[in-house]
């Protein structure tokens, strides 16, 4: 079978991992990104990417795609390659219970890649079931579960809300921590609505941590009285705290966004939190959606490329693989028009803002392979 040549021409690319922006012609040999001074022939498929933005394949930090096995999770296929996401992170949606059933079956099937977190607490997200009476965490099976699959999972995830962990306030956190140091891994906590002081709950952080839902409007937030970044926050990231938007249905608010961006603390990670309530729906619909979201608050597209591209690929210990178009790196590559156009956009809190700029995908290809096209035009 003869190579296969894709060269991409006349893009506009950014590419935070390298400090690029800027016009440049990206070749694709195969499966992996090519030297700029690939020799092109009469065989190769060309792509004429005009009045576009060239991006590394998007990475959604955050995400529910064990689908089948929970009621919330979504098609990881379609949750992905037509928003331009080539890897995605799923949050916790399978426990030490059930998890192994979507690392053997389905994210060996799906194309996009798979990485995931597992819930500290055996069930997973299951409707109104969570259990996270620390009792019952399943230290031996996690385990086992973290030796067998090493290259898939991430971390233990678990929640903090005050309708879920009730009286056990900050014990199940606490004993996630325990046996998280123990994994070597990471631990992602949902916080909405947390059921202590958020200054309280980061002090049991670690660096690498991720706080999930960081722009939440429930109960304790990231804001003081006077709306500006309480100072745990910004002590917190100076030790390693990763602070992640996981935008979801009712776990982000607008305000509490624009306040905080206002105030010069940015995200770490931008992620959608898709799920069966946001997929192709309000507020999220997808990715570029929360990405376009930030341009309305003044991010500039940079900056918001580089929460879903370079800062992300470290997170997952794969710098040199995905989140970037160095020679040599997948080829997993997004191609995106940014739209000029008046914008809405709402939260689960009825918060409206308006932006003038939408990022809409053209183009998604995963390891070389166009698995996902919009304009039919682009030749």
């Amino acid at each position: 079978m003869s190579e296969s040549h894709i060269l991409i021409k006349n893009a506009v690319v950014i590419d935070p991992a390298r400090n690029v922006q800027e016009r440049q012609d990206i070749h694709i040999l195969n499966d992996l990104i090519a030297s700029p001074n690939t020799p092109v022939s009469a065989r190769n498929e060309i792509v004429d990417a005009k009045d576009c933005y060239l991006l590394p394949g998007l990475i959604d930090y955050h995400a529910h795609v064990f689908y089948g096995g929970t009621h919330s999770s979504v098609p990881p296929d379609l949750a992905s390659l037509p928003f331009g996401v080539t890897t995605i992170v799923d949050a916790g949606s399978a426990g030490s219970a059930n998890v192994e059933s979507f690392l053997r079956d389905q994210i060996p099937r799906s194309l996009v890649r798979i990485k995931a977190f597992v819930t500290a607490y055996p069930g997973g997200q299951l409707w109104q079931e969570e259990n996270h009476n620390p009792d019952y965490f399943d230290f031996p099976r996690l385990q086992q579960l973290f030796r067998r699959y090493p290259e898939t999972l991430l971390g233990l995830k678990l929640k903090q809300e005050r309708a879920v962990v009730g009286e056990l306030g900050s014990q199940p956190f606490l004993r996630a921590v325990e046996m998280a140091t123990q994994l070597d891994c990471r631990v992602a906590v949902h916080m909405t609505d947390p059921v202590h002081t958020t200054e309280q709950l980061l002090e049991i952080f670690r660096s690498g941590d991720v706080f999930a839902h960081c722009f939440h409007g429930k109960g304790d937030t990231l804001l003081d009285d006077n709306g500006r970044v309480k100072a745990a926050a910004r002590q917190a990231r100076a030790r390693g705290v990763i602070f992640d938007c996981a935008h979801g249905r009712n776990n982000f608010s607008q305000r509490v966004a624009q306040l905080a961006v206002a105030d010069d603390f940015l995200p770490d990670i931008i992620s959608s939190d898709l799920s069966a309530l946001t997929l192709n729906r309000p507020p999220v619909f997808g990715l570029p959606w929360v990405m376009s979201k930030f341009l309305a608050m003044g991010m500039s597209l940079f900056d918001v490329v580089e929460r879903c591209t370079a800062r992300p690929a470290a997170l997952l210990g794969m710098s040199q693989q995905i989140g970037t178009l160095q020679p040599g790196s997948c080829a997993d590559v997004a191609l995106f028009r940014l739209e000029k156009r008046d914008v809405t956009f709402t939260d689960v809190h009825q918060h409206t803002l308006t932006g003038s700029q939408l990022l809409v995908p053209q183009l998604t290809l995963k390891s070389g392979m166009p698995l996902w096209r919009a304009n039919f035009g682009l030749h």
